[in-house]
C-alpha cells in the first residue's frame, strides 16, 4: 500500500509542474463549458424570412406584423414575385417564404361569416358548400431539416394563434365566445422543466463528455509520456507491480474527474442557472461507477500507443462513437433498433441518462439502480481487461 501511496504521491508532483496538463485541467474545460453551454441548443431563433403579399389587405397586413414582431424571426421584407422568393431561398438569404393570396381578405371573411342556416337555429361558422376558407403558403428551405421544421412549426403556430385571435374577435363581435363554442380544450403542464430551456437538457451532457475527455486523456497520456521518456521501463524494475503503476495513475486522474464534475455543476447551476433536484452523495457513487470505464480506456489505449499523439487519435476515436451514440445530440429512440442494441454497451449513454434525471428529476438510486448496474458491469469489465493486458505489454 505504501507504494502505491509513493506512486500517487509522484503523479501529483509531475501533474503539478506539467504547465499544459494543468491548462488542460482547469481552464479547457471552463471555456468548453461556458461556450459548448451557449452554442449546443436546440432553440432555433432569428429565422430570416420574407412575405409575398398578392392581397394587400387590412387583414393580410395584420398577418405579416404578427410574423414580422415575433422575435423568433428576422423580418427581411417584401418580394414582388415569386421568382424573386425563389432566388432569395436559393441564395440562403431567407429561409422561410410566406406567400398570401390574392383573395385571402375575401376568403377569410367567408370562413368566418356566420351562417344561419344551421339546425335549431343555432349560428355556426363555415363558408358554402364546396368552398374552403383562406390559405397561405410557405416555401421552406429543407437543407437543414431539423432546423426548418422547428422554424416551420414556429411560424405555423403564430399564424394559427392570429387565426383563432381573429376568429374570436369576430365572434365577440356578434355576442359569442369562442370557448364556449370548442368541444375540447387541452389543459397541458410542463414538468421538470417548465420554460422549455434546451439548455437544461443540454448543459449536464455536455458535464458528461467533458468529464469522459479529462480522465480518458490524461490517464493515457501519463502512461504514454512514462513510455516516450523511458522511465516506464525503469518503473518495472523497481518493486512496484505492474498493478501498482496502473492504479497509482489512475488515482490522481479519478480525483481530478470528481473536481471537475464538481466544477461543471457549479458552472450549470450558478452561471447557466439549471437546478439539480438530486443528491450529490449518490452523483458521486454513479460518478465513480462511470469513471471505471473513461480511466479504463485511457488505460488501455497507453497498451497500444507509442506516442500521445497516437493516444490523442484513439481516445478521440473511441470518444466520436461514445458521444453520438450516448444520446447527447440524438435521442437514442429515435435509432434503428440495432444500433440501440450496441448502445447498451456505451456507459456514457448511463451516466448521460443519470446526470439529466438527477438534475431535472431529482432521481436517486431507486430510479437509476439499473443504470448504476450497467456503469458498474461494463467499468468492471473495461477496467480488469486493460490493466490484464498492460500487464502483458509490460511483462
Amino acid at each position: 500500500m505504501k507504494l502505491l501511496f509513493t506512486i500517487i504521491w509522484k503523479e501529483f508532483l509531475q501533474l503539478r509542474r506539467d504547465k499544459t496538463s494543468l491548462r488542460l485541467v482547469f481552464i479547457v474545460p471552463f471555456v468548453q463549458m461556458i461556450l459548448l453551454g451557449y452554442a449546443l441548443t436546440t432553440e432555433v431563433k432569428h429565422t430570416p424570412v420574407a412575405v409575398l403579399d398578392h392581397d394587400n389587405g387590412p387583414r393580410s397586413r395584420s398577418l405579416i406584423q404578427a410574423v414580422s414582431n415575433n422575435a423568433l424571426f428576422r423580418f427581411q421584407g417584401y418580394v414582388e414575385s415569386e421568382t424573386r422568393m425563389r432566388e432569395l431561398l436559393d441564395r440562403g438569404e431567407i429561409q422561410i417564404g410566406l406567400i398570401i393570396p390574392e383573395d385571402f381578405d375575401r376568403s377569410l371573411e367567408r370562413a368566418t361569416s356566420l351562417n344561419a342556416s344551421a339546425p335549431d337555429g343555432a349560428p355556426s361558422l363555415g363558408a358554402g358548400p364546396g368552398e374552403n376558407g383562406a390559405a397561405v403558403q410557405l416555401w421552406v428551405d429543407g437543407q437543414d431539416a431539423n432546423s426548418s421544421g422547428v422554424a416551420r412549426g414556429y411560424l405555423s403556430a403564430i399564424l394559427n394563434q392570429w387565426s383563432t385571435a381573429y376568429l374570436s374577435t369576430k365572434l365577440f363581435a356578434s355576442g359569442i365566445r369562442l370557448d364556449q363554442m370548442l368541444p375540447l380544450k387541452v389543459e397541458s403542464t410542463v414538468l421538470f422543466n417548465p420554460l422549455l430551456k434546451s439548455t437544461w437538457y443540454m448543459i449536464p451532457g455536455i458535464a458528461v463528455i467533458l468529464v469522459t475527455m479529462v480522465t480518458a486523456l490524461l490517464t493515457g497520456f501519463s502512461i504514454v509520456r512514462e513510455k516516450e521518456a523511458g522511465t516506464l521501463e525503469q518503473l518495472m524494475v523497481t518493486p512496484l507491480r505492474p498493478v501498482h503503476v496502473v492504479v497509482g495513475k489512475a488515482a490522481p486522474f479519478f480525483l481530478i474527474g470528481v473536481l471537475e464534475l464538481m466544477f461543471a455543476l457549479i458552472v450549470a447551476q450558478v452561471w447557466f442557472k439549471v437546478p439539480f433536484r438530486g443528491s450529490y452523495l449518490t452523483l458521486l457513487v454513479f460518478s465513480a461507477c462511470y469513471m471505471l470505464s473513461s480511466l479504463g480506456i485511457g488505460i488501455f489505449t497507453s497498451t497500444v500507443a507509442r506516442t500521445q499523439q497516437q493516444a490523442l487519435f484513439i481516445i478521440w476515436f473511441f470518444l466520436l462513437f461514445f458521444m453520438l451514440l450516448s444520446g447527447f445530440f440524438l435521442p437514442v429512440e429515435n435509432m434503428p433498433h440495432w444500433v440501440q442494441s450496441v448502445t447498451y454497451a456505451n456507459p456514457v449513454r448511463y451516466f448521460m441518462h443519470v446526470l439529466r434525471e438527477m438534475f431535472l428529476k431529482g432521481s436517486g438510486f431507486k430510479e437509476l439502480w439499473r443504470e448504476g448496474l450497467a456503469m458498474l458491469g461494463i467499468g468492471f469489465f473495461v477496467f480488469t481487461f486493460s490493466v490484464l493486458k498492460f500487464n502483458r505489454k509490460t511483462a
